[in-house]
């Protein structure tokens, strides 16, 4: 029986395929197809936040749509329709905004990753997905940690 979701499926095969001829490596899991799901996407500048916005949207198991941290009604209705939310991590990140999406996210079982774009190696790394925990500062932290460290490649 051939499922509506096996597209998206397709789509994120083949965008990964073009990549890769590209120069571009994958590293970790891909994004899940059956949860609700948000994924912090690396800082970029130039050409490669170009890049981001060309293909992140291509490299998911959904539909997926680039929403400011900041617009949590447009991320709500995003989720609600199962869809995934592609955020931009930021230097200085929003705590208070990124501590309300995270226990949002934690009530509604919604799952969060990050995504690297390391331009050293032409890498991009998905970071697996958990589940938000009781302590979204622990979470934030978590996350800034891991953007850190591809920061410093």
């Amino acid at each position: 029986m051939f499922r509506f979701t096996s597209f998206f499926t397709l789509r994120r095969r083949f965008a990964k395929s073009v990549l890769k001829f590209m120069g571009w490596r994958f590293r970790g899991q891909d994004p899940p197809s059956r949860w609700k799901h948000i994924i912090f996407i690396s800082p970029a500048t130039g050409s490669l936040l170009i890049k981001q916005q060309q293909w992140m949207p291509y490299l998911t198991s959904t539909n997926s749509k680039w929403i400011d941290l900041r617009n949590s009604s447009e991320i709500k209705a995003v989720l609600d329709k199962k869809h995934t939310a592609l955020i931009r991590w930021e230097e200085d990140v929003d705590v208070e905004a990124l501590t309300e999406l995270l226990s949002n996210a934690r009530q509604n079982k919604v799952r969060v990753s990050a995504c690297a774009w390391d331009t050293t190696h032409k890498a991009v790394k998905f970071h697996s997905q958990f589940r938000p925990s009781p302590y979204s500062d622990r979470d934030i932290r978590y996350l800034s940690r891991f953007f850190k460290y591809f920061k410093q490649i």
